[in-house]
C-alpha cells in the first residue's frame, strides 16, 4: 500500500514538474516570439534607434526580460549604445 502510494506521488511530482516546465518554456517563446515582432517594427520606424523603455513599453513584457532580449540583438547585429541630447542612452542599429 505504501509503495504504491510513493510510486503515484512520484508520478503525479513528475507530472507536475513537466507541466510546470512546458508552460514556462510556452511562455518564454511567445515573449521572444512579441518582442521580436516589435523590435522588427521599431528597427524599421525608428531609423534603427531603439530605446528600451520604447520595446518595454510597446511589447508589454517585463525589463529585465526585454534588456537581455535587445543586448543579445545589439551584439548580434554589432549595434552601438549612443546617448541622446536629452541624456537617454539608445541602441543604434546598423540600416536596414
Amino acid at each position: 500500500m505504501i509503495t504504491l502510494l510513493a510510486e503515484r506521488l512520484l508520478i503525479l511530482g513528475v507530472a507536475g514538474w513537466l507541466a510546470v516546465w512546458f508552460w514556462q518554456r510556452l511562455t518564454w517563446q511567445q515573449q521572444q516570439q512579441k518582442l521580436a515582432a516589435v523590435f522588427y517594427d521599431l528597427l524599421r520606424h525608428q531609423n534603427g534607434k531603439i530605446t528600451l523603455i520604447q520595446l518595454v513599453a510597446q511589447s508589454q513584457i517585463e525589463p529585465e526580460i526585454t534588456r537581455l532580449f535587445l543586448m543579445e540583438k545589439a551584439q548580434f547585429f554589432g549595434a552601438v549604445i549612443d546617448t541622446d541630447n536629452d541624456g537617454n542612452d539608445y541602441y543604434q542599429f546598423p540600416p536596414i
